[in-house]
């Protein structure tokens, strides 16, 4: 059988074991793609004298092909987050190192003394809410909205 013919013939079996794998975070497409490669490398390897069904076998090295792009999927937008978030850091450390945070006159002063304590004292958001006796989450709400709020006022600059 020519590899043409095996990829029309189990197409529908490729297709199958791609919508398994959907929801996975690779588009479909490729999905399908892959578990084309992994079909005519499976024709390539199989023995028809071992006993095995061509369908089983070949199924094995779909889901090869399909899981390895998946994970390599994830392992690049794990990637891009690790990076966007350095990123967002970065701004961050650079917004309150910067002489914007003298330009904040119009912030609240508890927002001010959140970014204080976090920036200038290093301490974490735990060791402010404890401190200012409110919860961590609102220490984060309220540092989250003084960012926003020098953002604003460094861009209008």
């Amino acid at each position: 059988m020519n590899k043409e013919k095996i990829a029309i013939e189990y197409l529908p079996l490729v297709k199958s074991i791609a919508n398994k794998y959907a929801h996975l975070g690779v588009p479909i497409e490729d999905l399908i793609q892959e578990g084309l490669i992994g079909l005519l490398e499976a024709a390539d390897k199989f023995r028809d004298d071992k006993g095995a069904k061509f369908s089983t076998y070949a199924t094995f090295w779909i889901k090869k092909k399909m899981l390895a792009a998946i994970d390599k999927e994830k392992k690049s937008s794990l990637d891009s987050i690790k990076l966007t978030e350095e990123s967002v850091e970065a701004k961050e450390d650079e917004l309150i190192t910067s002489p914007y945070l003298k330009l904040s006159q119009n912030m609240p002063d508890i927002e001010k003394k959140i970014l204080r304590m976090l920036f200038e004292e290093q301490l974490t958001l735990k060791e402010i809410s404890q401190e200012l006796k409110i919860s961590r989450e609102r220490v984060r709400q309220l540092k989250e909205k003084a960012l926003r709020r020098m953002r604003v006022t460094s861009n209008q600059t």
